[in-house]
């Protein structure tokens, strides 16, 4: 299993509509494969919000009006913020019957919505017991990050320095929401309160992307990067059935059931791309991946080693953080970024010997969890 040609548009608040945004996607990864549109075989696509937000569901046929004289079969895949991964893990899947299939993540979050974007997000929470007491996304993962605060003795220091991380990698990153921004911990650290203890700089933003990727039954080329493990698992969707708030049991279980498929270890992974929609979540995600113990995440982001410079770069592209959250994308753009750094193709931010790399892309709060490894041929 390859990946044969990665695209994508540049993440943020643009003036793309959701159709143009993935075909800007598509178009990109038909000319990195060298293989031509008629040679796909299959299309999936990822998308979150193309109904609540834009009007537009039946987001296949949509995509089929891209191509013209391209009758193939195209589906959707929808598993909130997880949607890209778990799209990914279906093409392989069905690599026995295709040679050749796309994989296409694509969200438009600003501009002429239909409703606001943060009841539209909401909807991947649980609506009976967690919205209806006014737990939307921020909300829930500030009770996460007070109960890890509380139960490992960590201070605000350390998510700020998370995201500070994020921002300088996304300076390096020319398709980053925040490409341009430069950020201080002053500017972090005296940002707006948005649930305590989190603040602005605490948060993803709303971007809106598209990435497309073409996964292939045999090598295509020499830039083909290996797929070495792709899992995902399913947890409950409402925090209320959670025990530990301060660990996502899916992802343990899909990151052993990877390390297990792909026969690695932790220690073999070059660069990592973690699922940072709120900082604490990166904390949380090194330790559920097993690069450290519980409550030793904050030792590893203060002494550098999660750093650009470090043992074990994370987020090099900036993360959701900093490279942004078109949701329905958001997972395909850490493949995208893990297959930049394998093929030595990150210019500025590219790590030196990189040969395997890692993604953990999670749906609500935990609720769904994806790891993919990925390898140098």
């Amino acid at each position: 299993m390859y990946i044969t040609g990665i695209g994508r548009t540049k993440f943020g608040n643009l003036s793309e509509s959701l159709p143009e945004l993935a075909y800007e996607a598509i178009y990109a990864s038909i000319i990195d494969s060298n293989l031509s549109i008629k040679d796909i075989d299959c299309i999936i696509v990822s998308n979150f919000l193309g109904g609540p937000l834009n009007g537009q569901l039946q987001l296949n046929s949509m995509v089929a009006s891209l191509l013209p004289d391209i009758h193939i079969p195209i589906f959707r895949i929808e598993t909130a913020c997880a949607s890209s991964s778990i799209a990914l893990n279906q093409s392989i899947a069905l690599l026995h019957n295709f040679n050749n299939i796309m994989v296409v993540g694509v969200e438009k979050m600003t501009s002429d919505l239909m409703m606001g974007p943060t009841e539209a997000i909401a909807m991947a929470a649980d609506k009976e017991f967690d919205l209806s007491n006014g737990l939307i996304f921020p909300a829930s993962y500030a009770l996460i990050a007070q109960q890890y605060m509380r139960r490992y003795g960590i201070s605000h220091d350390v998510l700020e320095r998370v995201s500070y991380i994020n921002h300088k990698n996304a300076n390096l990153n020319p398709f980053a929401h925040f490409y341009h921004k430069d950020v201080t911990i002053e500017m972090i650290k005296n940002s707006p309160m948005v649930a305590s203890p989190l603040n602005l700089f605490d948060c993803s933003p709303l971007s809106d992307g598209a990435v497309s990727v073409i996964v292939s039954n045999q090598k295509r080329s020499d830039r083909a990067v290996k797929i070495l493990s792709s899992n995902f698992v399913t947890d409950s969707i409402s925090l209320t059935q959670r025990k530990d708030l301060t660990s996502f049991k899916a992802v343990k279980i899909a990151s052993k059931n990877a390390y297990k498929e792909s026969a690695v270890s932790p220690r073999d992974v070059d660069v990592l791309e973690v699922h940072d929609c709120f900082t604490i979540s990166e904390l949380i995600a090194l330790e559920d991946l097993n690069f450290c113990k519980s409550g030793q995440a904050s030792q590893l982001i203060c002494e550098g080693y999660t750093s650009r410079n470090g043992e074990l770069p994370v987020n090099t592209d900036g993360g959701l953080k900093a490279n942004g959250h078109p949701i329905g994308a958001t997972g395909l753009a850490q493949i995208y970024e893990v297959v930049t750094q394998i093929r030595g193709e990150a210019d500025e931010r590219q790590i030196d010997g990189v040969e395997m790399g890692m993604t953990h892309n999670v749906g609500g709060v935990g609720g769904t969890a994806a790891v993919t490894i990925l390898g140098m041929v």
